[in-house]
Formats: structure tokens, sequence, C-alpha cells
């Protein structure tokens, strides 16, 4: 159990308390409930999860060659029930050598316990590995390069492979980069790297289940179930998603995306969060996107959008509207608003924040490879793609040397 001693803190948790505090920390519990759940005291579940970076350890895998905790347990009551070694033995199906070592190696007759002979053979059998980012100084510093980028594991992992085609030495899992950021045993990158990771936590959280409850009501709204299908499909690029991105009420900027590529433009409002000075800052960087690359725009229902005909009229465009209480309608928009967070933490004053801050947040974004784009960046498809939009009928672009060709026209 957890020993508290002065101001220092041994935690040694029985197996079924970890049990139970790692099932409950995977399905999301607060620590209060944890703690509640596994008998402990909330500050004890802290520390034990923190002590592990959030990820639980991999546990060791027996080799069915070798005794298990049940068989031990038998030859500690074989030896109390005055049995020999050779009747053990035949009872457990193993050879009298094997049991007679067992019983020798961990105390004798008189002082074999099952509990402390099997933490021995776990102990000994352990055959610690130095991890891949400590052992592989050029793997260590190009992921160390990246993560300097604010790119996500997941992202270098994948960037590595498209890069390193053929040095399958380069190439790591994502899985690996966090464990060497989190796990205390596997820390080979500076303590403080996980403050380059999107989210800026000191340990690993399971996703949690968000709630969105919708904001007011507005008049003469087109429903998103009256724009076309081919917008729903991603077929057709220029269709963008938007919202407000909050800070220190009432400081706020607003995020459009584009729902094909996933190119971000972040809207910077000086006027404040009204109506129509929200339609005129989102009218104002339309204007600016290559020519048909502004096709409908879709929002929530937030009490910015009042003038949302005003807007239409502007960007000469339809302006349509999620559900209440439906912000996966506007999924593309809600992930990149979480990703914009890592630069706008809430409570930001970005009143303050110079439209260089933005531009240069827009272009960290816009230039990470994107799972969702086949590693692809937005900045990248979403220049390529208003490119072959003004192309003429019967022309064809070249494919770029070392690059994927993205959206290859058809004919």
């Amino acid at each position: 159990m957890v020993v508290e001693v002065g101001m220092s803190v041994v935690t040694s948790l029985p197996a079924a308390v970890q049990d139970v505090v790692w099932k409950a920390w995977r399905e999301g519990e607060s620590l209060r409930r944890i703690a509640d759940r596994a008998g402990l005291q909330e500050h004890h579940v802290r520390r034990y999860l923190l002590r592990h970076g959030g990820v639980r350890p991999s546990l060791p895998r027996r080799s069915p060659r070798h005794l298990s905790p049940g068989e031990r347990e038998e030859i500690s009551r074989g030896i109390a029930a005055g049995f020999s070694a050779r009747a053990i033995a035949e009872g457990l199906g193993r050879s009298a050598s094997t049991v007679s070592r067992e019983i020798a190696r961990n105390g004798g007759r008189a002082d074999y316990r099952a509990t402390r002979a099997d933490e021995r053979a776990r102990v000994e059998a352990r055959r610690p590995r130095a991890p891949r980012l400590a052992s592989d100084q050029r793997l260590r510093a190009t992921v160390l390069s990246r993560l300097e980028l604010d790119w996500s594991p997941q992202q270098i992992a994948a960037w590595l492979r498209r890069e390193h085609p053929d040095e399958p030495g380069m190439w790591i899992s994502h899985e690996t980069i966090y464990r060497a950021v989190y796990l205390p045993a596997s820390r080979n990158l500076p303590k403080s790297t996980y403050r380059r990771l999107r989210s800026g936590r000191t340990m690993r959280r399971p996703r949690l289940v968000k709630r969105s409850h919708g904001r007011g009501h507005l008049r003469d709204m087109v429903s998103i179930h009256h724009r076309p299908a081919i917008v729903a499909d991603r077929i057709e690029p220029g269709h963008w998603e938007g919202d407000l991105v909050m800070g220190k009420r009432p400081s706020a900027v607003a995020t459009l995306v584009e729902r094909t590529t996933r190119y971000l433009k972040i809207v910077p409002l000086p006027d404040g969060i009204k109506a129509k000075d929200v339609s005129i800052a989102v009218a104002r960087a339309l204007f600016n996107v290559p020519p048909g690359m502004c096709k409908s725009l879709t929002w929530d229902r937030g009490r910015e959008m009042a003038d949302h005909a005003f807007l239409s009229a502007l960007i000469d465009a339809p302006v349509y509207f999620c559900d209440p209480r439906s912000p996966w309608q506007r999924g593309t928009n809600e992930n990149t608003n979480r990703l914009l967070r890592q630069y706008l933490p809430r409570r930001t004053n970005l009143a303050v924040t110079t439209g260089d801050d933005l531009d240069r947040i827009q272009k960290l974004l816009n230039q990470r490879p994107r799972r969702v784009l086949d590693w692809a960046s937005p900045d990248e498809l979403f220049w390529t793609t208003s490119r072959r939009l003004r192309l003429k009928p019967g022309q064809t672009e070249t494919a770029t040397p070392g690059r994927v060709p993205l959206l290859a026209s058809r004919g």
C-alpha cells in the first residue's frame, strides 16, 4: 500500500489495486472517483499516476516453462504438508529437479514463501534494453527537431517513414515517442519535452467525451440539412467551416477551415464579437482566398452570426447552420480549434495577440503533415488544389518531384 513518512511517499500498490486504478483512469474517471474506487487518498493516486506518466507499465510476459504464482503456492502447501520435492513435482507435472532447485534458491523448506519466491523470479527475469531514442543519436536528434516545431508524435512517426522509406532504422512508432516523453523508465528526452505537445500535460490522459450545450437562436437560418451532398462528401473544394475561439472574455478570434484540404485561416477580431464586426472580419479573410475556393460557409448557432445574411451577401456564398448541440456537424473546425488551443490556451488575452503571432501559428498548423490527408500538409494540398481550379480545360498539372500527387485530375 501507500506509506507516507514525513514528506516522502513510498508507493507500492498491490496488483489488484493497480488494476482498479488503471481501469478507472482508462475510463476517464476523475482522481477523486479513482481514489474512492481504489480505497486510497486522492493525492496518493495523483502521485502514483505521475510516477508512471499516466501510462500503465507493460507487464512482463512469462513463458509457460517457468513456474507460475499458482504453482509456487502449491509448492508452499506441499512443504507445509510434509511432501517431498518429488511428490510435489508429480502433482504439478514438473520434474523433481525443477521443484528441488526452486525450494533451494528461496531459503529451503524452512523459509520458502510463494509470494517472495515469485517476486524474486520476476526481478531476476528482467532484461532491460536501452530505449531506441537513447541508443540512436541521429534518430533522437531528428525526433527532437520535429517536437520543437510542435509536431505530434504520430505526425513525426508518419513523416519519418515518408522521408526515409529505405531506412527502417529511422522508423519509430508514435507510442515509443510518447513513452520517451512520459515514462520515467523510458524517458530519454528532456523532462520538459511534454510542454511541446499539444496538451502540455505532465502525464498522458485518456480521451474524454465532451458535450456542447449550444447557444441562442437566429432568424432565417439555412439548416445544414439543406447543404448540398457534395459538401458532406468533401469532393468539391471551397467549402468552409467556422467558429469563434474565445480567450479571456470578451477577446476572441475566428477560425475558418476548408473542409477538403483542412487549410486554416485565423481571423483576428480587434473590434469584438458583435455580429456585424464578425461578419466583416470573416468576409475580409475570405476575400483573399484564390478564385473558386469560397463556395459555402458552415457555422454553429452563435449570436455572432446574427448578421449571417449580410455575410452571405459579402462573400457571395450561402451560410449554413448546424443543429443545436451538434458540434460534430462541424467536426473539421472543432478538431482544428482543439489543435489551436496549444498556442492560444483558455483565458489568454487575445486582444493583445498581434497579427504576426496569429500568422505564425496559422503557418505552423498549416505546414504540419496530417494523417487525414495521407500525411500531406494542409498548405501543400490547399495551394495545389487552387492551382488546379485555375487550369484551363485540357490542361494538366505536372506533379512536383518527390511529392505524392494530390487530388489528381480525372479524364
